[in-house]
């Protein structure tokens, strides 16, 4: 078994993976014999009981109470690419700690974005759902023709991995891509103009869709405010596959009850389940969004396909075993901005 001297002390170095069997067999088999993998459930009590003397955790969720309370701690590594829900206050107490992301799911976040984009400018869900009650009043000559795609200009605020890849494949289907980004800059080849968000009016005003792919940050929050979407085309529309706090809900909410915009197709939220996968839970606790015959709802799973897991746990146990190695580990976040 590999050891480290850390700060005088001898110990075994622990990976922790609060997730299920078939996840922890698959780190054990890449680790190997570089560290002891260990598992838990995900609440803090077992994280602690199992994990508390760990070196590195593989979760998106780390609580501020495991991270003080876990000495050896010195490296998060996160499943996909946000991390909102790792306890910013926390990693920079630590001062030595590394927090890393992964973007193995860029490709089908992009894919399912094109899919929503598309039922909504389609019209599919309601298509869809009067046919099933023999009611054929949406067919040809019906009341709510297709959006096109065609010609048309899309504004995708954030363009990391995701928003590059969105871009890419909004691009065969002869759509005029503009982003805006932090900076304002960018060598992005699918990107016809760009901005910097704090001068994203004009962008906004031009675009016929919109998609969210920016992180949740202190200065993201709260950016799709009642201003921002008073500059939106009453055709047009928005896509959030980002984070829901990045929107004011109610603002969005009434401007699509109002007819203010035409559609949105939302896979994030601003509540969820305490029991990821229940039932009985409506998408908003405050709005009746699945009331809205325009708006496509869809429950937090663009990221979510049949080979994702196999391929994030792959890329986390790697990135993991280089950091083990004394190597420089691979989309090592800058906390102060958030990605």
């Amino acid at each position: 078994m590999y050891e480290l001297h850390l700060e005088g002390m001898r110990f075994t170095l622990k990976v922790l993976v609060p997730y299920d069997a078939e996840w922890i067999d698959a780190f054990r088999e890449i680790i190997g014999s570089a560290a002891e993998v260990v598992q838990s459930s995900r609440n803090l009590e077992s994280m602690l009981e199992h994990g508390h003397d760990a070196v590195v955790i593989a979760s998106g969720r780390v609580p501020g109470e495991y991270i003080r309370a876990a000495p050896n701690l010195r490296m998060i590594q996160a499943f996909g690419a946000g991390i909102d829900k790792i306890d910013n206050d926390a990693v920079f107490e630590k001062k030595d700690l590394v927090v890393c992301n992964s973007h193995v799911n860029a490709a089908e976040v992009a894919e399912y974005t094109i899919m929503l984009l598309l039922s909504a400018a389609k019209n599919i869900i309601v298509n869809d759902r009067e046919l099933r009650k023999g009611d054929w009043k949406y067919s040809w000559g019906g009341p709510v023709p297709n959006i096109e795609l065609r010609n048309k200009t899309c504004l995708i605020i954030g363009l990391g991995n995701i928003g590059t890849e969105i871009a890419k494949r909004l691009k065969v289907f002869g759509v005029t891509i503009k982003a805006a980004t932090r900076t304002g800059s960018s060598e992005n080849e699918y990107v016809d103009d760009i901005a910097p968000i704090s001068s994203v009016e004009p962008l906004v005003r031009d675009a016929d869709f919109i998609i969210l792919a920016l992180p949740l940050t202190n200065e993201s929050q709260g950016l799709i405010d009642v201003e921002f979407i008073s500059w939106m085309k009453s055709s047009s529309i928005f896509i959030n596959i980002s984070r829901g706090p990045i929107v004011d809900e109610a603002a969005l909410f009434n401007a699509l009850k109002d007819g203010q915009i035409q559609a949105a197709a939302i896979d994030v939220w601003w509540t969820y389940p305490k029991i990821w996968g229940s039932s009985g839970n409506y998408p908003s606790d405050r709005f009746p969004f699945h009331e809205l015959d325009n708006v496509v709802i869809s429950p937090h799973r663009a990221a979510y396909s049949e080979n994702i897991m196999l391929d994030q746990v792959g890329f986390a146990a790697e990135n993991i075993l280089r950091f083990l190695r004394g190597e420089k580990p691979l989309n090592i976040i800058d906390m102060t901005l958030g990605y």
